[in-house]
């Protein structure tokens, strides 16, 4: 009987390398990944920015066949053409990075063919404290992540400039569920190049593009309410970076 265990051991092992994962964590690559963001100025038209070291991660769950993202990103890291208004956004007035340095974004499970097709995403902003439901809207984009094992996905480059495009360059409408705010398909522009880094070939294969809108006042941004619109763009640009797994079994002890 004794003689027999470790054959049935090494048994178990082989049939668990056959099946796929039940659930796998993707991390989400600063180096890559950030928010932006626009809204309308009085006599100054529409700023836009960027807070640049998205952090985070991708989770799935094959079985079911869903995805969720949990992002946070520092509410000071704001990257400005013009650094008054890069301290302005970051102040009580708008961000408050000092009271509340973090933004987080947490999706609800969502069917994981739309990181490669697109679709709603939906799921909880937390900005300042105070915690909504918002809805992006995730846009088509090459993710062999969400067809192909992670080991094979995570030995595929990304094309050079993949990473450059940013969220506003599509213009497909987003939203937050209805009574909150309403769709607009206006692009959030970045006004920098991308970095060196960003331009990288060695970026991560799988990006995710989402795009949305808030009205500010319910976030508690009620400063300056005849001079800075009430509605504000927000994006994500996500790359996720796979990691690989050892595809060897375990040896197991005499």
């Amino acid at each position: 009987m004794r003689s027999a265990l470790p054959a049935v051991l090494l048994a178990a092992v082989l049939a668990a390398r056959t099946l796929p994962l039940a659930a796998e964590t993707l991390p989400v690559d600063p180096a890559h990944s950030h928010a932006e963001f626009g809204v309308h100025v009085l006599w100054f038209g529409r700023i836009v920015g960027r807070l640049d070291k998205l952090q985070g991660t991708l989770d799935l769950d094959r079985r079911r066949g869903v995805a969720s993202v949990d992002v946070h990103v520092a509410a000071a890291a704001v990257r400005m053409s013009n650094a008054g208004y890069a301290d302005w956004a970051r102040g009580p007035d708008f961000f408050d990075a000092a009271q509340h340095p973090q933004i987080r974004f947490v999706s609800q499970p969502f069917p994981l063919d739309r990181l490669q097709q697109g679709g709603d995403l939906e799921g909880t902003l937390t900005l300042r404290g105070i915690s909504r439901p918002v809805r992006f809207r995730l846009l088509p984009q090459p993710c062999l992540v969400a067809t192909l094992d992670l080991a094979r996905a995570a030995s595929v480059r990304a094309p050079a400039g993949a990473d450059s495009a940013p969220v506003a360059a599509a213009a497909s409408a987003a939203s937050v569920p209805a009574g909150t705010a309403t769709a607009t398909t206006a692009p959030v522009q970045t006004a920098w190049p991308p970095s060196a880094a960003t331009r990288s070939t060695s970026a991560p294969l799988c990006r995710a593009l989402a795009r949305g809108s808030i009205e500010r006042r319910r976030f508690g941004m009620t400063a300056h309410r005849f001079t800075v619109a009430d509605r504000v763009e927000l994006g994500l640009v996500l790359s996720l970076r796979p990691v690989r797994r050892s595809l060897h079994a375990p040896r197991l002890r005499e």
